[in-house]
């Protein structure tokens, strides 16, 4: 009798553990992920064991073949690679987001006046790390689009621009960015505007200013499922797709893209 209980229990524990979806997601995706899980868990019986990072580092990690069960990328074609080589299913863009600046709120900083700033000598810009992370690819792609108005402009902006996070050998933390804010070792954080609203929400001590209309780059946030995937990631695939997904996606600051249009 008891060794039955046991196989009992150890078949249980084996159908949760089958049960327990891994999704690899851009860690900007964090907050909003950990109330999408919520939900889907309680009307699907899911659980997640999820493994958030820079976006190119988990493509990197997923191509030398560790395992997962979704792959939710901060920018589509590190999904559409995995598609490419067979690994993953079809690539869909998921979500949406925008790049904007967070500075100390007493700056007197706004949309127009942020080129002529980021452009000053003395002005200590702090960024992502680009090919890591997609943050650091669509800020150069921004200094690109200020390069293009203002010849010489990239070289400037990418020399000087210190890449403090979303790299393989860099640690710090929103509070660390903040706190280098605080003690003026930076005095503009580029950042996803999602994860800047949060900042600004939990302190009047930040303002996040907008990029202007001819800056504005991406991002696009693609989504796609193992081809080994376990049952299940197929309909998380899809809820995320859902409204009560997209509208999840929203409430954290993320732009939907299948929402139902208005009358």
């Amino acid at each position: 009798m008891r060794a039955l209980l046991i196989a009992l229990l150890i078949g249980l524990s084996s159908a949760a553990s089958a049960a327990e979806l891994k999704v690899m997601a851009a860690g900007s995706l964090k907050d909003a992920f950990a109330a999408v899980f919520a939900d889907f868990g309680k009307q699907y019986g899911h659980s997640f064991a999820p493994v958030f990072g820079p976006s190119g580092g988990l493509r990197e990690r997923l191509q030398k073949g560790e395992a997962f069960d979704v792959f939710a990328s901060a920018a589509l074609p590190h999904a559409q690679t995995l598609t490419d080589a067979g690994i993953s299913g079809p690539s869909m863009l998921f979500t949406k987001n925008a790049m904007c600046v967070v500075t100390s709120a007493d700056r007197p900083l706004d949309t127009d006046r942020l080129v002529e700033t980021m452009l000053k000598p003395e002005i200590k810009i702090a960024t992502s790390t680009p090919v890591s992370d997609p943050s650091g690819d669509y800020t150069w792609e921004m200094f690109r689009k200020v390069d293009a108005m203002h010849p010489g402009a990239f070289d400037t902006l990418s020399k000087k621009a210190q890449q403090l996070f979303g790299g393989p050998a860099t640690t710090m933390t929103v509070s660390d960015l903040l706190a280098a804010i605080d003690q003026h070792r930076i005095d503009l954080l580029v950042y996803y505007c999602s994860g800047a609203q949060q900042i600004v929400r939990d302190s009047a001590k930040y303002k996040s200013v907008a990029l202007p209309p001819e800056l504005v780059v991406g991002p696009e946030y693609g989504l796609t499922v193992s081809r080994k995937a376990q049952a299940g990631a197929a309909d998380f695939a899809m809820y995320l797709m859902s409204p009560q997904g997209q509208a999840t996606l929203r409430a954290f600051g993320f732009v939907p893209v299948t929402l139902p249009g208005g009358p």
